[in-house]
Order: C-alpha cells, then structure tokens, then sequence
C-alpha cells in the first residue's frame, strides 16, 4: 500500500455542517423503505464505521495490466480503517492505514494474493469520511469508478457482449462476509433466456470472490443480460468486459461497471450526450439496454432529457414482455443537432426495470482512438454529491453532468472544491428546472474534489476521454441525502 499527499483540503469542516443541513430534511420513501441506499455513498459522521466493497481482475488475467484501489481521506481529522484482499482460493489478507486529510492511499490487489487472477478488497474506513475507488488497465483501454457500498440479494447486469471475435464478459460476485452465499445465475442472449448446468446454486464463500465466465457459457451473443438471485447471505456483483477492436462494431475497451442491485419504475443517467462528447450528433454509438426481470409485460418508454423542460422529442416506446430485453440505439438519427443530453427510462404500468447506457467510441474506423464506457442507470438521487477526479481531471475531455429528475420543482445546485482548484469549467450555482440536465466541461487542470450540492435531490455523473479510452460513473452520493424520485406524471 502507497499513501501519496494530495492537495490541501480546504472547505472540509464547511462540508460536515453541510451534510448535516442537507440530512435534516424528510427524505422520500417507497413502500417500507425508510432509508434509501445509494450504490457508493460516504458517510460524513466521525463516529460511524464505513464499509466499501471493490471487485476486480488482478494483472494475472491476460489484457490487464494493472488493477488499483485508492482512499482518498476527505476529513478534516485522520482517516483510520482496515483493508481486506480477498481471492478465489479463499485466501485473506488483512491491514490496517491511517491516512492524513487530502493523503491518497493506493492499494494493489494483487500484491496481496499473488497469482490470483480476480481480487475483491473490501475497504473499512473508521471515522473520517472518504471516498474509494478503482482503476483497471490494459492494452486496450482503461476504467475508473467508485467502489460501491452495498451489498444485496439480488443484482441485474444489464449489459455485456460475448460476440466472436474479441469480447470476453465475466461476471464477479464478491462475497465479503464471512458466511457462504448461495446465487442463481440467469442470462438473456440474443436468442432468449438461457442458463447453464453450473449457473444454478453457486456458492461464494465467506470472504472470497467468484468469476463467472459468460464468455465461455453464453457464446457469441451480441448483447447478453443477467439477473443474479441469492437465496442464501448477500453478495456484491460487479461485470468486466475486455473488448480489443477485432469483433462487431469494432469496440475496443476495458470495462467494470457495478450491478444494479434495485429495480424502478424510474431510472437515469446524466450526460450522455455532452457538448464535448456528444452522442447522436457524432454517432458515438450509444445505445439504452432495457431489462424486465419480472414475470409480467411491461410498458416503458426511454425519455430525453435536456436543458430545456420541454424538448419536443419523442420518446421510444417499448413494450417488454417477461424476462425480456430491448436495445435502444440512440444513433438512429432521432437526436441530429441535440446538445448535451441526459436519459430516462421509465415504465407506464408501475412494473420496474433495469436499465444501462453504453457507449462506444471509434466506430468501424479501426484506425479511431476507441472507448467503451456503461453506465448502470441510477435510481436513486441525492442532494449532496463528492466527485474525485483525480488522475481524470488531466484527461482529454472531463465532463461533470447534473440532472434534476424531479417532475416538478426547480433544484439549485452548487459545486464546491474541497480539494485542489476550482476548475474554471464550472459555474458556482446553477437552477435546474424538472427533468432537466446541465453539463460542465472540466478538461485541463490539475486533480481535485469537488462537493455538488442541491435543494433537492439530483444525480451527479462524470464522463472521461482519454489517451486510454473512454470511462463513465456516477458520482458518490452522501449518506442520508438520498431520496427516491416519485413517480413521474
């Protein structure tokens, strides 16, 4: 483990009474659930314990040629905490850190459980508040997110491709406790629903990781799905995809997206298309994957949203019968000229889905600098949010997107620094009105935290380009800021 300085942290104690304000509200409920739960959230109480799960190849698998984990301390005190790399075999290695506020901790899984060829790290931050995240790279490209947070009994994978030639899919269940989990794979490929002898009853032993090959189960499938049930303990599942240029479409990268761990009749993802990355206009192969998972049809439609509150768009439609799947290409002409744009997909019958936004970059231009990066459709939102650029901040095009998915309602935003230096790309505050989106461009710079805050729930998204590819993630909400959006009208 390396504990690097980072720039001086500068609105830390601002942001602890922040948090305090923004959690007093009345936070949004669905049904008996009282405290929605973000994906990654960190918690800005010193005396709360915090638990952050990352799940991943190690440089022993071939086309990866490194895999970190870094904290980041956002406190204004000392963060504490322990670190646990686990591998297939079982195997456990443990340590304790203790990193100073702005110091950035790097870990290397694979250091720990040599000659494994997956790792899943489990991060325990005792006091303080931080922020941890993940990077994966390899000859044909790079992906940076945050870690998740939660744990769940049931996860969806929107999106993976095992097309022939050069695609590979694993699915990764990391199993961070110390009693067994017990999960049922099921999978929809381009010719239905499939399962596998092995996919049924899989056991994850406490503290350990399983990779699930899809590649080799599900093979040649343009587009497969999966919905993975425990019967038995919680896990966290997360999907690599290693895409090297040579199969259909020609999508060349790296990516590690997390599951969906929770169905809604509403989903979002900010930013899709940008002003610096636009998608639609410049046929940056976007795509929406929507899944129904229930036993019932559903009626969906996937919805454009924009800076202005009335964009004269028409939706898509779609009609989704049990256990179905259903692409949506947004290249198809339907947004020529549109600006920055965000999306959301909901259902007009109550029934929830799952859904994701992929993107590649390059085309069939070979020749083109590629990029894949997915995004698992959020559905929930928050109104504070902790954006780390850090190494992405340097990167050829950095764009910071916020939409308000609330059907009425305006939401004021605010972006603050609380490390490094305000990037000139951002406005100080901003209102968005429902069912709109804003967009920042952050190219150039040096690393930097920043704190999105709002009046009222919104979702926060980073997209990247760089020299290595492309990577897309959601921002890390704020324990106890998160809140449902209600159903739209």
């Amino acid at each position: 483990m390396i504990a690097t300085r980072g720039p001086a942290i500068l609105v830390l104690a601002a942001m602890t009474v922040t948090a305090a304000a923004l959690s007093s509200g009345p936070v949004e409920i669905l049904g008996a659930e009282a405290h929605p739960e973000a994906r990654a959230a960190t918690t800005l109480d010193s005396s709360s314990t915090a638990l952050w799960f990352c799940a991943g190849p190690t440089a022993e698998l071939d086309g990866i040629d490194e895999r970190t984990v870094e904290v980041v301390g956002i406190s204004a005190s000392p963060t504490e905490g322990r670190v646990t790399v686990v591998d297939e075999t079982g195997r456990a290695v443990e340590r304790a850190f203790r990193i100073d506020p702005g110091d950035r901790l790097e870990i290397s899984p694979g250091q720990f459980v040599s000659g494994a060829m997956f790792a899943g790290v489990t991060v325990e931050v005792q006091g303080g508040a931080a922020v941890v995240g993940q990077t994966v790279a390899g000859p044909d490209g790079a992906d940076r997110r945050p870690c998740t947070t939660r744990a769940a009994d049931a996860w969806v994978v929107p999106w993976s491709t095992t097309a022939r030639p050069g695609n590979r899919a694993w699915v990764l269940l990391h199993n961070p406790f110390r009693a067994a989990a017990v999960a049922d794979l099921r999978f929809v490929g381009d010719i239905g629903r499939r399962e596998t002898l092995d996919s049924q009853g899989v056991v994850v032993p406490g503290r350990s990781i399983v990779a699930y090959d899809v590649t080799e189960r599900i093979a040649d499938s343009s587009v497969v799905s999966a919905t993975i049930d425990v019967r038995v303990g919680r896990v966290v599942v997360a999907r690599l995809q290693a895409s090297d240029g040579s199969g259909p479409r020609a999508t060349r990268g790296l990516d590690l997206a997390p599951g969906v761990p929770e169905l809604a009749t509403r989903a979002f993802i900010p930013g899709v298309g940008t002003g610096a990355v636009s998608t639609g206009s410049s046929g940056t192969g976007a795509s929406v994957v929507v899944v129904n998972t229930g036993v019932e049809t559903v009626e969906a439609e996937v919805v454009v949203r924009t800076g202005e509150e009335v964009t004269g768009l028409e939706p898509w439609r779609l009609v989704l019968r049990a256990g179905q799947r259903h692409v949506v290409d947004l290249d198809a002409g339907r947004l020529e000229g549109v600006g920055a744009f965000g999306v959301e997909v909901r259902t007009l019958d109550g029934r929830p889905i799952a859904a994701s936004v992929v993107q590649r970059f390059g085309g069939d231009d070979v020749s083109a600098e590629g990029g894949l990066a997915v995004r698992p459709a959020a559905a929930l939102a928050a109104r504070g949010w902790v954006v780390d650029l850090d190494d992405r901040y340097g990167a050829t095009t950095d764009v910071l997107a916020v939409m308000n998915p609330a059907s009425e309602g305006i939401a004021t935003i605010e972006v603050k620094v609380l490390a490094g230096t305000a990037p000139s790309g951002v406005a100080r505050s901003v209102e968005l009105a429902p069912g709109t989106q804003v967009s920042f461009d952050l190219t150039g710079g040096p690393p930097v935290v920043l704190a999105v805050e709002s009046t009222a729930p919104v979702i926060a998204s980073i997209h990247s380009r760089t020299g290595e590819g492309a990577t897309a993630s959601f921002a890390v909400a704020v324990a106890g800021t998160e809140a449902r959006p209600a159903p739209s009208n």
